[in-house]
């Protein structure tokens, strides 16, 4: 049996839309993977066997204008219902404040089941958000967004 596997991201950046609701990320990028499926629309990753998965969520965290200070989070649903100790958080005081926060967790899934990247913020107004980065024509993108996930 091959392992099953997923990398994927997004070229693009995303910002909150709405305070505290949370958001799904969209992952329009497929990087690789082995019996798991993505949905470049929706971001939405679906499992193909049963296992124990190690998931991987690494944003890029920025924020676009002012509009004071503002806390960033990004967590997991599986089948549309939050993962329980999945969150993970940034504070940006400033405007020029530029990350990447990790977020990992080990998870059982079974076939079918359906992951998301959530993202939120107590002040969508502060234009926070995942940022793609283009550093210059002789390196490859910052990607806004690096999700990884794997049968262990």
């Amino acid at each position: 049996m091959d392992t099953p596997w997923l990398q994927a991201s997004s070229k693009r950046t995303q910002r909150v839309r709405e305070d505290d609701t949370g958001q799904v990320v969209v992952l329009d990028t497929m990087d690789g993977s082995n019996d798991v499926s993505l949905n470049v629309e929706t971001g939405a990753v679906t499992v193909g066997q049963e296992a124990d998965y190690l998931i991987v969520s690494s944003p890029q965290v920025g924020r676009s204008e002012g509009g004071g200070k503002a806390n960033f989070r990004c967590w997991l649903r599986v089948n549309g219902t939050n993962l329980p100790d999945s969150n993970v958080l940034m504070n940006l005081a400033t405007e020029d404040v530029k990350d990447v926060i990790v977020g990992q967790v080990l998870v059982h899934l079974g076939a079918g089941d359906v992951i998301e990247v959530v993202m939120a913020s107590d002040n969508a107004s502060a234009g926070v958000g995942i940022e793609a980065i283009h550093p210059t024509p002789n390196e490859p993108l910052v990607p806004a967004i690096i999700f990884s996930l794997e049968a262990r």
